[in-house]
């Protein structure tokens, strides 16, 4: 009887065991980096923001997002400020120019580089300048 307790306790262990390993497995690459979370699409005063990606290759970060412009009308702007957090707490200001105007329904890609690695993005927020 005793012995069936101490399998059972063992048992009872490497399960748990277990299971806070597949926690910390999934919590720790939903962190770790830019996930589907965090390049989420977003949109920002009737402009929609999809398929960001970030690339770091020969110590620049490459920054890519598709912008249309979900309007009737033309919309007309200057650039898009994209302000970037990662992981250890840096803020990054990536200026992004797509021309003066959108016309309706139109897409096109903001590309904005920085020689900082920014690929471990928590968080991200595009403001619209006019």
């Amino acid at each position: 009887m005793n012995r069936l307790n101490k399998n059972a306790k063992m048992g009872i262990i490497g399960v748990f065991i277990l299971i806070i390993g597949i926690f910390l497995v999934v919590v720790g690459n939903s962190i770790a980096t830019p996930d589907s979370t965090v390049l989420r699409d977003q949109e920002v005063d009737n402009l929609g923001f999809k398929n960001a990606s970030v690339e770091y290759v020969n110590k620049i970060s490459t920054y890519e997002v598709d912008v249309t412009n979900n309007l009737d009308i033309t919309y007309n702007l200057k650039y898009v400020n994209i302000k970037i957090t990662t992981d250890d707490n840096e803020e990054y200001n990536l200026i992004g120019y797509i021309g003066e105007k959108l016309e309706s329904n139109e897409t096109r890609k903001i590309t904005a580089s920085i020689d900082k690695d920014i690929t471990n993005i928590i968080g991200i927020e595009y403001t619209i300048i006019k």
